[in-house]
């Protein structure tokens, strides 16, 4: 930019920015127009409204700072009136154009300002949105008010309730943190809106999986939770909700070995093959149990409440019990217990014990014991979710998780016997 600057000069840089912002949101403006859509303006008066705007912030230097804000109380208010007369006239009610032009102007002083990326950033945003009309009412036409009144429920715990709550520890121990807890509430809540929405827009097969997919990346334990209670609540999609537990710890294992990798890269090759093919037959099963139930693709899902809070507060109230489980068995067992300690501590979570696992093992030759130690806290964090599967879901998604993860804790265990 700062070649560009010096060879064509900053007022025709400017102008030339202003130009292509002003493209960008006219260009959509005009398609919308073809569409037979009400519109005021289009793809001439969109750059043109960005250059005076830019002219405007420009010239500011040159007479006062107050010009540009003056420019835009202005231009607002000929919006406004040009509003109120065309509601008269011909009863036009729609904002969207005027208030895009009105964010167009101050794309323009943004570009005086020399915020190019920010100014493109924003363009692209509010383009995204101009663009996403047809999707958002027919996303909207479906909701139903229990949804709505679900989604404002899940609003009022994650931005009203869950950024004021202490980030301090308390109780026994100061184990007890009440932002953490609040948190997982809120990935679980999260978790469940998503799968929720993707499987009645989406599909029950893709929204399942696709969700099941993001999950793992976050915690496979809450898709455990979430996929189980799911099951119970829809019986015919048992094989589905099964897939998708399995796809989520199949996920679960490269992103261990990231991590552990990211502390400590020696480890890498004591996990790789492990975790490899555990993780191989978690997504062999899941695509088993996808390529067996194909002929259920157009089973009505029984959706239920998008946002069950007991079930996420039960959720947080077992992350906490744990916690204190795992506190405990390092007090009394110490590092001479790593076995014991990992199995108490892949009750609760795995990324902490990997994480320590590779800073333990960059003191000394104790690569293959850590990696050991993290396949055990693993696979105790997999017996954890089956064992969440069984009791909170259906007969069958319990049973064919059972068949999945009996079989990748049996080899886990045969391995590290060989091995350790």
């Amino acid at each position: 930019m700062q070649e560009v600057n010096e060879l064509i000069g900053s007022y025709i840089l400017g102008v030339l920015v202003s130009l292509g912002l002003g493209l960008i949101l006219g260009l959509e403006r005009e398609f919308d127009k073809l569409k037979q859509e009400q519109s005021v303006a289009g793809i001439r008066t969109f750059p043109i409204v960005t250059i005076i705007g830019f002219s405007m912030g420009s010239l500011k230097e040159y007479f006062s700072p107050w010009l540009a804000i003056v420019g835009l109380g202005a231009f607002i208010m000929i919006m406004g009136i040009y509003q109120l007369s065309r509601a008269q006239t011909e009863g036009s009610k729609g904002l969207t154009t005027k208030l895009a032009l009105i964010a167009t102007f101050v794309l323009g002083l943004m570009v005086s300002a020399e915020h190019y990326r920010d100014a493109v950033a924003t363009a692209v945003i509010i383009v995204t949105l101009l663009s996403l009309k047809a999707s958002f009412r027919s996303v909207i036409s479906n909701i139903t008010s229990e949804e709505l009144f679900a989604f404002i429920k899940f609003s009022i715990i994650a931005l009203l309730i869950l950024p004021f709550l202490p980030n301090s520890d308390y109780g026994p121990e100061k184990l007890l943190n009440p932002f953490e807890i609040g948190s997982i509430i809120v990935i679980v809540s999260l978790l469940n809106f998503i799968g929720y929405f993707l499987v009645k827009f989406v599909g029950a097969k893709r929204g399942i999986l696709f969700t099941a997919v993001l999950g793992g990346l976050i915690s496979s334990t809450a898709v455990s939770w979430s996929y189980a209670t799911r099951s119970k609540e829809s019986p015919e999609l048992s094989s589905k909700y099964a897939a998708g537990i399995s796809i989520a710890s199949a996920i679960m294992f490269p992103r261990l070995v990231l991590l552990a990798y990211i502390f400590n890269a020696k480890i890498l090759w004591y996990l790789a093959l492990p975790f490899a093919i555990l993780g191989l037959i978690c997504l062999i099963v899941a695509l088993t149990l996808i390529k067996k139930d194909s002929s259920k693709m157009n089973t009505e899902i029984k959706l239920g409440n998008p946002l069950n809070i007991l079930n996420a507060i039960g959720f947080g109230v077992l992350f906490v019990v744990i916690s204190y489980a795992v506190f405990y068995a390092n007090r009394f067992f110490g590092e001479s217990g790593l076995y014991y300690s990992a199995l108490i501590a892949g009750l609760a979570d795995t990324d902490a014990i990997t994480i320590s696992m590779a800073k333990f093992s960059l003191e000394g030759e104790k690569l293959r014991l850590a990696a050991n130690v993290i396949l055990a806290a693993t696979l105790s964090n997999m017996l954890v979710k089956l064992a969440i599967t069984f009791f909170k879901g259906s007969r069958m998604t319990g049973k064919l998780v059972g068949l999945c993860y009996g079989s990748v804790v049996l080899l886990g265990v045969v391995y590290i016997l060989i091995t350790g």
